[in-house]
């Protein structure tokens, strides 16, 4: 595979893995849960919920490494970056200050799952291999 043809999968991965971590948890946050939340959910809500986004992450890290024919970890290291980014944006807007704890959580479990994802990926013994 060529030099141009590597990079152009990578980008696409980590487009389409992004794609799909934001759509999953989504999902989860806007359809599973309606609007999950510290301060509206339950208890019970908030663990399915912050497990489900968990499993979400999971999902788009396996597909990321699967596009890629888990040669890189680029997509997963700009989706990590992604993440973190999304966190320090939240984290300045002064209405977030009292569930910072619980999206620092969430944000942690979604930059987990998605190595998990890249782990499972390499360890899966049906996945292409070039």
């Amino acid at each position: 595979m060529s030099s141009k043809n590597k990079r152009l999968l990578c980008a696409l991965a980590t487009v389409f893995g992004g794609f799909s971590l934001l759509l999953f948890t989504t999902i989860t946050k806007d359809i599973l849960f309606k609007n999950l939340s510290l301060c509206s959910s339950t208890g019970l809500e908030l663990v399915f919920g912050s497990f489900t986004m968990f499993t979400a992450a999971v999902t788009a890290g396996f597909i990321t490494s699967l596009i890629v024919v888990r040669k890189t970890h680029l997509p997963h290291i700009l989706l990590s970056l992604g993440v973190l980014a999304k966190m320090s944006i939240m984290a300045n807007c002064s209405y977030l200050t009292g569930a910072f704890l619980f999206e620092l959580g969430v944000n942690s479990s979604l930059i987990l799952g998605l190595w998990l994802g890249n782990y499972s990926a390499l360890k899966f013994p049906l996945a292409p291999v070039s």
